[in-house]
């Protein structure tokens, strides 16, 4: 209803000029009157209304900026009009300003609890209305911008999500967590984010034992994240073709040299378990002390000897590595920083030393894990950790030379038996520099496709070569590994003699020949070296518990036949495959 006037309807076209619009809403005409003629002046758009009511409907319909509202009116009151008025607001600040005579505090003080934003008494002064006016609207002019911002970032936030749910799947094919889930490990990884430079990551060997990676990369969040990818890429590929950690690191080392700035490098841990010859070769750049717990509650802590991957160029890089003898019921224990650095709320460390408390006062050894956990939890309380964190238990157990992870897909089967031959002769350089079992393995898989047998033939190739290696051209005696001292210094003679070799060879030779559906490998390794006693007895494999002894009896498991000549520096092997796949060869 319009003041003295014919109805006129509502427009709900914008105002030009950015022009405030203001509803009023009081039901005495000379008030109305009065108001109109005021706001006019001032330049402002101007829509009235006659009762609560009626301000709600042309609110709703004339969406104005800001609404003067009286209290006692017909039909509808102030405070109803404005409860209903905010609520169709929504999360849009529409400012309301009540018009008052009252002076009563409980009044004003429900004008406030339904919505209301100023005061106005009667009767009015023009300046007084228009700052009040002026400033609410000022403040309705700065929700505005906050919400267009805020929508602008919730914008901007799905689509990050939606980038990061797409690099998470990506991330996560390439760096998954490979043999994490064997029965050997027990594991957990606590990142600050979605993405974090944390690093946990374990293979097996084509010989059957295993490698694992625990490192952390400088940072957090996706840009830490993303010197995972050729690492993992790197640690699979090079363990699945039977390298060994000193080149694996060295590959790393090369690759993140040339892809991270100066500034981010990746501290780590590289192990190799070798449950056939009960020793754990271990490479620690940077990172914290991998602890061996051992079957009696001692343990021994193996720390960091490396810089980190990424500092220098591999010709500086120091790829010595560190062989410890492992029984059967030990437990390794390999953990980023954040572990130990983890703080209670006095600011305190968990520190090395407490951790290795735990573990030295539990006296059953399948509750380590979850006691290390809860010991943590227990220390920090309710308080948040500062850094990602991972922790990873190895349960050292011979099984895993005999225990298949994986089937192999059906595309690395045998491929139908062909004739070939290889010859490799290795002299002291050559020996020295390169380990000769991945590439002959990878020649291997590639001609024939044997995939399901690779870790029974990286078992004869490698009993083979260290054979004519270690006993033939370097004179070791394997007996010394029946003290953990003597296991040390072998490995640490078999460096130094290797370093002084200065002359001898060893040459592989590999033939195939078909055999019905299967083939026949014929192995013969030679060496010029004066030779090992092959002769000698040793207990069966399953009942040789020692460190030493164990080789010929697992070639003689496996192979077909087996015979040393000489002085046991010349030996041919046969291994026979295609008993089992005649079926998938003729699919």
């Amino acid at each position: 209803m319009a003041d003295g006037n014919n109805a006129q309807p509502l427009s709900t076209k914008p105002i030009p000029g950015g022009t405030t619009r203001v509803l009023i809403a009081d039901d005495d005409h000379v008030n109305r009157l009065i108001l109109k003629a005021i706001l006019a002046k001032e330049g402002y758009a101007v829509e009235v209304a006659e009762n609560g009511r009626e301000a709600v409907e042309k609110f709703d319909a004339w969406q104005p900026d800001l609404v003067l509202m009286d209290i006692m009116m017909p039909v509808l009151d102030g405070y109803e009009a404005t409860r209903q008025i905010k609520d169709l607001a929504g999360d849009s600040f529409v400012p309301v300003i009540f018009l008052t005579a009252l002076s009563d505090e409980a009044a004003l003080a429900r004008c406030v609890a339904v919505g209301g934003d100023d005061f106005l008494t009667k009767p009015y002064s023009r300046i007084i209305l228009k700052a009040k006016i002026d400033a609410l609207e000022r403040v309705r002019r700065l929700h505005v911008t906050l919400r267009r911002q805020r929508d602008e970032l919730a914008g901007h936030q799905r689509r990050l999500m939606q980038e990061h749910q797409v690099a998470e799947k990506v991330l996560a094919k390439i760096v998954h967590s490979g043999n994490l889930d064997a029965p050997q490990i027990k594991y957990m990884l606590s990142p600050m984010a979605i993405f974090n430079g944390d690093m946990l990551l374990a293979a097996r060997k084509p010989s059957g034992g295993l490698h694992v990676i625990l490192g952390d990369f400088t940072g957090h969040g996706l840009s830490a994240a993303i010197g995972t990818v050729p690492v993992a890429d790197i640690f699979y590929g090079m363990t699945d073709k039977g390298f060994s950690i000193r080149d694996i690191l060295a590959t790393i080392n090369d690759k993140l040299r040339v892809i991270l700035p100066t500034d981010v490098f990746f501290a780590a841990a590289l192990l190799e378990l070798d449950a056939t010859h009960s020793k754990l070769t271990i490479w620690n750049g940077g990172n914290p002390d991998v602890l061996i717990r051992r079957r009696n509650g001692h343990v021994d802590a193996l720390p960091s000897d490396h810089l980190p991957l990424g500092v220098i160029e591999n010709d500086q890089l120091d790829r010595g590595v560190r062989v410890v003898e492992i029984e059967a019921g030990d437990r390794v224990f390999a953990f980023s920083d954040g572990f130990i650095e983890a703080r209670d709320a006095s600011g305190q460390m968990f520190g090395i030393e407490r951790l290795t408390a735990t573990l030295a006062g539990e006296p059953q050894a399948d509750a380590l894990f979850d006691d290390l956990l809860r010991a943590l939890g227990d220390f920090v309380g309710g308080l948040s950790l500062g850094d990602d964190l991972s922790l990873i238990e190895i349960t050292c157990d011979p099984g895993w030379a005999t225990t298949r992870t994986t089937e192999v897909p059906r595309a690395f089967r045998p491929r139908a038996p062909m004739r070939w031959s290889l010859v490799i002769e290795l002299v002291p350089e050559t020996l020295r520099s390169i380990d000769p079992l991945p590439l002959v393995m990878h020649l291997m898989m590639d001609l024939q496709g044997l995939q399901e047998h690779r870790e029974q033939l990286y078992a004869v190739l490698m009993e083979l070569f260290s054979n004519a290696l270690d006993h033939g051209l370097l004179r070791l005696d394997s007996s010394m590994k029946q003290t953990p001292d003597g296991f040390v210094r072998y490995y640490e003679l078999r460096k130094q003699r290797l370093a002084e070799l200065d002359h001898g060879s060893v040459r592989l030779e590999l033939q195939h020949s078909p055999d019905g559906q299967g083939g026949l490998l014929h192995f013969t390794v030679e060496d010029d070296g004066a030779g090992f006693d092959h002769a000698q007895v040793f207990a069966p494999l399953q009942q040789n518990v020692s460190f030493f002894g164990r080789g010929i009896p697992l070639l003689k498991s496996i192979c077909d036949r087996l015979e040393y000549s000489g002085s046991g520096n010349h030996v041919e092997a046969i291994y026979r495959w295609g008993r089992k796949e005649a079926s998938s060869l003729s699919d």
